[in-house]
């Protein structure tokens, strides 16, 4: 089936690509290589459902209404070209990755896997169905059989639910941006949010359909416990060996190998992904961590290097 979403035929990505042969070999590459999506299109058409119930309490008490509407996308229209790119080979020239807020660049990086979607179409595409999102806001599409594959924006604390039958599922991309600005600590500012974003949820899961038994979610708590708490960000540090203190290494080539590295970086976000195998979705979430730093060597002064780790844990059906 042909599919007007998809990017030009082009024959111009360098050799990064890597296949997928089936869609469990999604969840074996992204059980030890971190995966993050990269979106090259712009959103597709979508209307906008208003949480009716939700909203008149919060007028009712006196609440801010922001951000109970839903942004509903057509199934199909979410149907987009998808492939996977080793993104230590890519040039930062011609195909930036970019975590979403932060500036900060990834290509490069070591044991990362980009899932670059509405590129150009080439042997190693798949179609994939996207999820966009937004801040302060609720975006869904429920899923078909057009793709196997599903995945959605990188997360940096929104909320993924999933509700329904797994032969169409609906997904629900949340963000709660502005809750919690008001909250004595972060750790009430978190809670804050993750509460904002399951209220919503439950309103337009009753307004759009869908079950509470059948509904299942990755929050902020899943995916980068290590960014919220400083018991979490300890934790972190101790599995990367990071100290906070100059270290040295002195590899097999003698003063030619010989680093220091004295900045040492963390960061730990997550990305959300589906496959679909005999008809049925599953649905996971990957804790994706980031370990960078910069060293000086004899011979080739400052340089920079960044690995990932990931770990991979399906959530639905739960």
């Amino acid at each position: 089936m042909a599919l007007c979403s998809r990017g030009p035929q082009s024959g111009g990505w360098p050799l990064a690509l890597v296949p997928l042969y089936k869609p469990q070999d999604l969840v074996k590459k992204a059980s030890k290589q971190a995966v993050f999506p990269s979106l090259t299109v712009p959103a597709p058409p979508s209307q906008q459902r208003s949480l009716v119930g939700l909203k008149r309490l919060m007028h009712e008490r006196n609440l801010d209404p922001h951000g109970l509407e839903a942004t509903v996308y057509d199934t199909q229209g979410c149907v987009l070209s998808g492939a996977l790119h080793e993104a230590v080979e890519l040039s930062e020239n011609t195909n930036p990755i970019t975590e979403p807020g932060t500036g900060v660049m990834f290509n490069g990086d070591h044991n990362l896997l980009a899932l670059v979607v509405g590129g150009p179409v080439v042997a190693q595409s798949f179609d994939i169905y996207y999820l966009h999102w937004g801040f302060d806001s609720t975006h869904c599409v429920r899923l078909g059989s057009h793709a196997n594959y599903f995945v959605t924006a990188a997360l940096q604390g929104c909320s993924i639910f999933v509700t329904g039958d797994p032969a169409s599922p609906t997904v629900y991309h949340l963000n709660a941006n502005s809750a919690g600005a008001n909250a004595p600590n972060d750790a009430a500012r978190y809670q804050a949010k993750v509460q904002v974003m399951e209220a919503r949820f439950n309103a337009a899961r009753r307004t759009l359909g869908g079950s509470q038994q059948s509904s299942a979610s990755a929050s902020m708590h899943d995916y980068m416990p290590g960014m919220l708490s400083t018991a979490g960000t300890a934790q972190l540090e101790y599995e990367r060996g990071v100290s906070g203190a100059p270290w040295y290494d002195v590899g097999t080539h003698g003063f030619r190998s010989f680093w220091k590295v004295d900045q040492d970086e963390l960061m730990q976000f997550g990305t959300v992904f589906g496959v679909r195998e005999s008809g049925r979705w599953s649905f996971y979430f990957q804790k994706r961590s980031r370990h960078e730093y910069r060293y000086k060597t004899w011979m080739s002064g400052r340089a920079r290097h960044a690995e990932w780790s990931a770990e991979c844990h399906r959530f639905w059906p739960a």
